[in-house]
């Protein structure tokens, strides 16, 4: 009889204990379940919003080569090639619109953000290169842009690692200088390397006398395992100098200086387009050679608010950025710009969208492999619900 009222107690604490764990457990684990099909169903919205973006041309199909760009004009939006037979090969043009502030005219977040029906979400777009190139960062924990001539003495660094931060070694890097002199001369020069286990080298051209330099650019062809990607560093001081925007659509070339507060500061006075030269996977080439006319004349506002030309043959090239050769004023020198923005810098979309994702309880970041201009690149995607 005890033996039985002792079963029947220990059944009781038993199944109390299961009572309690299940009152516990299976809440948490229908909020986990809960969360994985969020997490889940965002995902595969922002899977099917990367292949419409990267699949489709896009209507018209050739939206981003429309003169006098009207972004409401672009019925549906994709920045597929549309002559393309090959999956994931971009349009260089409808890219080109993604970036705010193309002086050719651009497509806002808003637009798209509609076109795609994404009501609801917000995202962030990029399109980096398959891995990173950092030059002449001091302790190699950020990207640097510009160099010093110092450093072009004792020798200009560069750290090459995958898009998550491990490096690379045995990577091929091939540099070219171009140097603007105090006589207004203009000249190149050469040099090569590999990076070591940890995936650094250094690159040291042969600059003769330092003195004469009154403006340089390094363009970077670094190549690894067959697929490479192409960036550049400016000379360090001459940033307030470079005030201009510029783009390449098909083969008309365009540079300007924008207008808006703060751009009439340090932008009065004429600017005369010298060279304008375009740097391309194998090589770099002199594709213009101005005069100081009317026609190569820029100004802020009025008739020169900018300058534009057409290139026959230039979208055969595939040119990745331009570098201009420009006599400003104050004091009149040459200087070198860079354009356009971000390409130059090894990427062809920076940033489109919210880049941070401010607010958002949870996000989902996807990517795929792409071509543009021949080259291999990262298309990115970030999707995130947005705040109610």
């Amino acid at each position: 009889m005890a033996g039985d009222l002792f079963d029947h107690m220990i059944g009781l604490v038993i199944t109390g204990i299961i009572a309690v764990s299940a009152v516990i457990v299976i809440p948490n684990l229908s909020y986990v379940n809960l969360l994985y099909v969020d997490q889940q169903q965002l995902r595969n919205i922002a899977l099917d919003t990367l292949k419409t973006m990267l699949l489709d041309p896009g209507y018209p199909s050739n939206w981003g080569l429309t003169y006098n760009f009207d972004p409401d004009q672009v019925e549906r939006f994709g920045l597929a090639l549309a002559e393309s037979s090959s999956f994931y090969v971009l349009d260089p043009d409808k890219v080109q619109r993604l970036v705010i502030g193309n002086p050719a005219g651009f497509i806002e977040y808003e637009d798209i953000h509609t076109e795609l029906r994404l009501q609801g979400y917000a995202f962030n777009f990029q399109i980096i290169p398959p891995f990173k190139v950092i030059v002449n960062d001091e302790d190699f924990d950020g990207e640097s842009n510009s160099i010093t001539l110092d450093d072009l003495i004792e020798g200009v660094e560069v750290l090459v690692t995958y898009n998550a931060g491990s490096p690379i070694p045995k990577a091929l890097v091939e540099a070219k200088l171009l140097c603007v002199t105090k006589k207004e001369e203009f000249y190149t020069l050469s040099a090569s390397n590999s990076t070591d286990a940890l995936g650094k080298c250094t690159m040291k051209p042969d600059i003769g006398d330092p003195d004469d330099i009154i403006d340089f650019i390094m363009v970077f062809k670094v190549t690894v395992a067959g697929v490479t990607t192409i960036t550049s560093s400016y000379a360090k001081g001459f940033e307030n100098q470079h005030i201009m925007n510029a783009s390449i659509i098909g083969e008309n070339i365009t540079i300007a200086i924008p207008e808006g507060p703060g751009w009439e500061k340090g932008s009065a006075g004429t600017r005369w387009v010298e060279n304008v030269l375009a740097v391309c996977e194998d090589g770099i080439y002199n594709i213009y050679n101005g005069s100081k006319s009317d026609e190569d004349k820029i100004t802020w506002g009025g008739d020169n608010w900018g300058w534009t030309r057409l290139f026959s043959g230039l979208s055969q090239m595939n040119p990745l950025f331009l570098i201009f050769n420009l006599s400003v004023p104050n004091p009149r020198r040459l200087v070198l710009f860079l354009g356009p923005d971000p390409n130059w810098s090894g990427s062809r979309v920076a940033a489109y969208g919210d880049p941070t994702g401010a607010g958002a309880s949870s996000a989902v970041k996807v990517q795929r492999d792409v071509i543009i201009s021949g080259m291999t690149y990262i298309a990115e995607l970030t999707l995130w619900k947005e705040s109610p």
